[in-house]
């Protein structure tokens, strides 16, 4: 038996060029979800915003968990404390129905994934500068650490 999950994972990572890219869309899709969640709190259906919440913290969760501790120093540090703060936040936004803490963790989901968009681009500019292909972009250490 296959799980829809896992045939949706497989379709994404066939077409997402490294592990930077696929960063950057599950930070894509926690916005997308808690956007999706904040929708469903305003129109009183609690199975949506439950749903979409439990896909951000699912998404965060994970994210945390792959941090590279070891190599990472502070800044894995500071990124696993908002992590963990995000799903805090998640957790008293979802018990209170609070529309105003889940827009807070939007806009903090927001701002993570424009970063990481942002360092993508530099790395990617900064590789074809050096004229490398595009399509072969050898992962960065320093900014896989948040992968």
């Amino acid at each position: 038996m296959t799980y829809a999950g896992y045939s949706a994972y497989n379709r994404i990572a066939s077409t997402i060029d490294s592990k930077e890219m696929m960063l950057v869309k599950l930070l894509e899709g926690t916005v997308r979800f808690i956007q999706a969640a904040r929708a469903g709190l305003d129109a009183g259906n609690p199975k949506v915003k439950g749903e979409n919440i439990s896909r951000v913290i699912a998404i965060i969760t994970e994210l945390d968990c792959a941090l590279d501790r070891d190599m990472g120093g502070s800044l894995v540090e500071n990124l696993s404390d908002l992590y963990q703060y995000i799903l805090n936040r998640l957790t008293l936004g979802n018990l209170r129905n609070d529309d105003q803490i889940l827009g807070e963790v939007e806009t903090l989901l927001a701002t993570i994934k424009e970063g990481f968009s942002e360092a993508l681009k530099q790395v990617s500019s900064a590789m074809v500068s050096d004229h490398a292909p595009s399509h072969q972009l050898e992962p960065q250490r320093g900014f896989s650490i948040a992968a």
